[in-house]
């Protein structure tokens, strides 16, 4: 009998996210009868029951790794790693989220691991920070890229990014679109989410889900709708999702006395039941690997209006698939979505050109057939 390839994922914790996501879906769908499977991560997160129901993997938990930097956990959690890699003899590890996979890089390249894979879901830098905090960054990617014998992006332009600052040679670097449960998505098409926030059918929902955090921005769709509701009276604004930033969106919706109109809800498990309630998808992220949401929007056939990031456009084709604004600028988000919701019938049938293109990349069975096609190869 042929001996099982070894392979360990690290990612930094499991909260509810489009990288974790990924790398779960990965591990429930590769094959446990040519993969012995290892996942290390910190037990922390919405998704640590998920994690702990796939079976025929091997969990471990780093409890000092953490997504912000600390010196003293971080190298607790090196030395940590590093003795488990030692220990355990993997013929692959695979990391995920930026802090894992710097101090997994690094553990891996001590220990000498045969093959070290990378992917990556978003840059840990962007054009909001600092220029000398950004080029540190870059210059860390860098690094970490030549100990690394493949990246993956989740995107064509993410790729591209990667090649024209000279991160990594193109050789190196595989695009796999990171893929959802199209089924579930498709499957489902009542409005049980609407009627759960007491939401009549003639008013018009406008949503989002994602984290409450600065990457995603949603003080600039709370200041959007407050300029959306001046023109468009039966409008209503859902938040899905938590995090740091809360408390500041829950002060200015009371500043803004909108209350009655922006609904924040926190994380829901079965994201798949929000989608066929939304009238239009939005998104105001600075900087974004790809928008894991985009997809599951689009894959519903929800009209969508984002922000011209990083691997967005790849699948929000301006006036093709959606519409574009650029990130931080809350009247151009307002009048993006005051004509798309003006203009329905047009922007349903964008939504339906987008449909189309996720049906055919994004399938989560195609996704880890591909990175099983690319750990084969680089065995080989």
């Amino acid at each position: 009998m042929k001996e099982k390839i070894k392979i360990i994922h690290f990612i930094t914790h499991l909260p509810v996210g489009g990288a974790q996501d990924n790398t779960l879906f990965t591990l429930e769908l590769l094959d446990k009868k040519k993969y012995e499977i290892f996942l290390a991560c910190n037990f922390s997160g919405e998704l640590v029951s998920r994690a702990k129901k796939i079976e025929g993997i091997n969990l471990i938990n780093i409890v000092d790794l953490q997504r912000e930097v600390n010196i003293i956990k971080d190298i607790k959690a090196l030395f940590k790693i590093y003795f488990l890699l030692r220990r355990e003899k993997f013929n692959i590890v695979h990391t995920h989220s930026s802090k894992a996979g710097l101090i997994a890089r690094i553990a891996s390249k001590i220990n000498k691991v045969p093959l070290i894979i990378h992917t990556v879901h978003g840059f840990p830098f962007n054009d909001f920070m600092s220029k000398t905090k950004r080029n540190f960054y870059i210059y860390l990617e860098k690094k970490m890229a030549q100990f690394s014998d493949a990246l993956i992006t989740v995107s064509n332009l993410n790729k591209q990014k990667i090649i024209d600052l000279k991160i990594c040679n193109k050789e190196k670097i595989f695009n796999i679109y990171s893929g959802i449960d199209l089924e579930i998505f498709k499957s489902r098409n009542d409005n049980s989410f609407r009627k759960s926030l007491n939401i009549n059918k003639e008013s018009i929902l406008i949503g989002s889900v994602g984290r409450l955090s600065l990457q995603k921005d949603p003080l600039t769709m709370i200041k959007a709708i407050t300029i959306v509701k001046k023109n468009i009276q039966n409008v209503h604004l859902v938040l899905v999702g938590d995090g740091d930033m809360k408390k500041e969106l829950i002060e200015e919706i009371e500043k803004h006395k909108i209350q009655n109109y922006v609904h924040l809800v926190g994380n829901i498990m079965d994201i798949w039941n929000v989608y066929p309630s939304l009238d239009l998808f939005i998104m105001s992220s600075i900087y974004e690997g790809l928008g894991r949401s985009i997809t599951e929007a689009l894959c519903c056939k929800i009209p969508v209006v984002c922000t011209n990031v990083e691997g967005v456009p790849e699948i929000v084709r301006n006036n093709i698939t959606g519409l574009l604004v650029e990130p931080r600028d809350h009247l151009k988000l307002a009048n993006a979505i005051i004509s798309s919701l003006n203009n329905i019938d047009k922007s349903k049938k964008m939504a339906e050109n987008g449909s189309e293109f996720v049906n055919e990349n994004f399938d989560v069975k195609k996704m880890v057939a591909d990175i099983d096609d690319l750990y084969e190869k680089l065995i080989d």
